[in-house]
């Protein structure tokens, strides 16, 4: 990889030049809840000088979290009067506007930090990737569990051993989004637009649709020309350890079940209510590594391992007491359950297998922990010249694996074959037609 303009202090110091200054200053793309998210954590670290979005309320709120910072309508009027201070932007937008900003924000030389999943559509997050090498900056996508303990953790059991070869993978998110299907009878008349806020602009590169309350704030994820419903918004997620452990590529075939009664004709604005969907990975040595996702009510037919033990809760079920999500891992030497974030409390199971791997000190090698926190992580790399963790090589090719999920769910019962290389579905024309985003006319995406 191409050294990066900005040397590592101990560098830049031993040359007798003036090391670079420890403050990075940041600007942020879309300042809703997630937005404010980030600011927080970013805040202790570093400093925002600027944060742009079309929507007034938003931008009341973050008056209130960052008083001192300057506040844009427009991201591209933000980069012309502060961009000669900035050293990074942060991209928290409706997936239809992430990459957009970011390739505008590289393309000035600024490291840019996106939220999950890395944009809307395959051809979107290649553009993303390519933009980062020509460009040659530090990246970040915001699967903030990439680098928790556990993820490293859980990385270190597949990778010296401990599971044997894995056999197949279960993976589930009980939360529900928006029933957007019950909701198409209300999209589309005359509802009044919030009061300021720029909703043609809103819309941006996406088809357009008339302002609906069911569209925002929040509830664009259940919408296909703004999210891509659950298996993209939590793929990122739950299907990140694997991918980290078995360094997985593309998948060579999926295959999606949904919500009984949903059609991809009329129904084809929103996303099915729940889904299961079937990767299948050709692995190195030829064998086949099946991984599935479930959400909504397929969660409740997650297999339960029968490891387990009696009257042990897997935490697949819906309950009307919140969110759950988690995975099964299976091997041919153990079994190990985690949860939502960077495999979040991975356990061999059963619970009495577990404690005697510890009391056996079965763990005592695994210990390439290079703890950090997300936020820190990016910009310890901006400050050394490193890349980070999820940098977009990574991130992207974990991004695709969740989109092509979002793809499935879409075109359901259709067995999608993969041709990574020509980016392209080669057993379904329907399907095909949504690796590349159709942008609306004066929203180009150049890199």
């Amino acid at each position: 990889m191409t050294a990066f303009t900005l040397l590592p202090r101990r560098l830049v110091a031993a040359s007798g030049e003036t090391p670079p200054s420890d403050t990075v200053n940041l600007a942020v793309v879309g300042i809703g809840g997630q937005g404010q998210g980030l600011v927080r954590a970013f805040s202790d670290h570093a400093r925002v000088i600027a944060y742009a979005d079309v929507d007034p309320r938003m931008i009341e709120k973050a008056c209130e979290l960052v008083p001192e910072a300057r506040a844009f309508e427009d991201y591209r009027d933000m980069y012309d009067q502060v961009g000669k201070d900035l050293d990074a932007v942060i991209v928290a937008t409706p997936d239809h506007w992430h990459a957009l900003p970011a390739v505008e924000a590289m393309q000035r030389g600024k490291h840019v930090y996106v939220e999950k999943p890395l944009a809307r559509t395959i051809w979107e997050v290649r553009q993303l990737m390519t933009a980062a090498r020509k460009y040659n900056v530090v990246t970040q996508m915001g699967n903030q569990g990439h680098s928790l303990e556990s993820n490293r953790v859980f990385a270190s059991w597949v990778r010296n051993g401990l599971l044997g070869r894995i056999t197949e993978v279960h993976t589930w998110v009980t939360m529900r989004l928006l029933s957007s299907r019950s909701r198409l009878a209300e999209i589309g008349g005359q509802e009044t637009v919030p009061a300021g806020l720029d909703w043609d602009r809103w819309i941006g590169p996406a088809q357009f649709h008339p302002y609906s309350k069911w569209f925002m704030p929040n509830l664009w994820r259940a919408w296909t020309p703004f999210g891509t419903g659950t298996p993209g918004d939590w793929g990122c997620h739950l299907l990140d350890p694997i991918f980290t452990a078995l360094e997985l590529r593309a998948p060579k075939t999926i295959m999606a079940e949904v919500t009984p009664g949903w059609d991809p004709r009329t129904d084809a604005l929103a996303f099915p209510d729940a889904s299961r969907v079937t990767f299948e990975y050709e692995l190195p040595n030829g064998e086949t590594l099946k991984v599935l996702w479930h959400d909504g009510e397929f969660c409740n037919e997650v297999p339960r391992p029968p490891m387990l033990e009696e009257g042990r809760d897997l935490g697949n079920r819906l309950t009307e007491e919140g969110w759950k999500a988690g995975a099964v891992v299976y091997g041919t030497k153990n079994t190990v359950t985690y949860g939502s974030h960077g495999a979040a409390s991975c356990r061999v199971i059963p619970e009495e297998k577990m404690r005697g791997l510890i009391q056996a000190r079965a763990f005592s090698e695994f210990q390439d922990l290079a703890i950090g926190d997300h936020a820190r992580d990016f910009l310890t790399a901006i400050r050394t010249g490193r890349q980070a963790g999820s940098h977009f090589a990574v991130a992207g090719v974990l991004t695709e694996a969740a989109l092509l999920g979002s793809i499935a769910i879409r075109n359901p019962g259709v067995r999608l074959e993969w041709d990574a290389d020509r980016m392209t579905i080669t057993s379904s024309t329907e399907a095909n037609a949504m690796v590349v985003p159709d942008y609306r006319e004066g929203y180009e995406l150049t890199i």
